[in-house]
């Protein structure tokens, strides 16, 4: 029998939580580790309609990237969004586990998966955050401009589109971070990085990398984080090759472009 606690293990391995921002929520947030595992589903969120979508698929555990429970909470009220999903997740007997930025670090982790979906070679460390391990840089098999790399990170992410600032560079080396990691821009220059990719840019952020010679491009934050879905689904999978493990077909990005 497979209990919660084992795949959370077997999450803990892969993503140990040494890797994890001091301010972050990671782990165990909501059931039993000693509960039987009929499926898990997995997802970049836990949202309402993933709890409903994983009661009807038959999985009774959500793996998820943010934290179901983030800021402080002092009540569980069905007031709240928050409340909702983690009342709706005992009712329907459904734990949730939840891998932040110590899978953000975790090799074969978020970012990692991202610059494999955008066909980056020769990757390493940025060697920035607490757990040292934050953001990603790697080399493309061959130099683009920069409005063919931006029309390359939207297809091969699903984004809806891109944001891009032009630091006058065409694009060989490439930075990545999933998410908002603006902050990083300077670690990605530091490894020789001509273009930076993440999600989730401020104006000001912007307008610094253009002025700095960086190319950068936001992609959105369920864009350049989602693959870790499937990174999650193929970990389970492969220490567990008999229990149903699934991706979430509802969860999706709630910012449209018109």
């Amino acid at each position: 029998m497979i209990q919660v606690k084992d795949v959370l293990h077997c999450l803990e391995q892969a993503a140990p939580y040494e890797l994890a921002e001091s301010w972050d929520n990671v782990g165990l947030l909501v059931g039993d580790p000693e509960a039987k595992v009929d499926g898990v589903l997995c997802a970049l969120d836990i949202t309402e309609a993933v709890v409903q979508e994983a009661a009807e698929r038959g999985c009774n555990l959500i793996v998820a990237h943010h934290p179901v429970i983030f800021t402080s909470v002092s009540r569980v009220t069905a007031d709240t969004v928050t409340g909702r999903i983690v009342i709706s997740m005992i009712r329907e007997g459904i734990s949730g586990i939840c891998m932040h930025t110590n899978m953000d670090c975790a090799s074969a982790g978020v970012n990692d998966l991202l610059a494999a979906s955008l066909g980056l070679t020769d990757v390493i460390n940025m060697e920035a955050g607490e757990g040292g391990n934050l953001g990603r840089v790697g080399n493309l098999p061959k130099t683009m401009s920069l409005p063919e790399f931006a029309k390359h990170v939207k297809l091969s992410l699903g984004a809806g589109g891109v944001r891009v600032a032009d630091g006058g560079k065409p694009v060989r080396r490439v930075a990545v971070g999933g998410g908002a990691c603006g902050k990083l821009m300077d670690y990605a220059v530091a490894k020789g990085a001509d273009t930076f990719v993440i999600g989730d840019c401020s104006y000001d952020i912007m307008m610094k990398a253009h002025d700095i010679g960086l190319n950068l491009l936001d992609a959105g934050h369920f864009p350049t984080e989602n693959p870790v879905a499937h990174g999650f689904r193929d970990l389970i999978a492969a220490q567990f090759p008999e229990l149903p493990v699934e991706v979430s077909d509802v969860h999706c990005d709630c910012i449209s472009f018109y």
